[in-house]
């Protein structure tokens, strides 16, 4: 079931620490999905992609918080 981005964004607000993997076994999609997904997510300004390690961590993004 491939989630709408208000529940996306729910997921990832009650989830402090949220990779790619974590949001696609939650939600039975694949990573591709996942990534096209979190891509709009970003370009609205909602959430922060950060590398931690190997991982692509996801947060909402705080008021003010530059990712560029």
């Amino acid at each position: 079931m491939i989630p709408e981005q208000k529940e996306l964004v729910e997921y990832i607000r009650n989830h402090k620490l949220v990779n790619y993997s974590l949001i696609a076994n939650f939600y039975d999609i694949n990573n591709a999905t996942v990534s096209a997904l979190i891509d709009a997510l970003v370009k609205k300004k909602l959430v922060v992609v950060k590398k931690l390690g190997g991982n692509k961590v996801v947060m909402i993004r705080e008021k003010g918080e530059d990712n560029e």
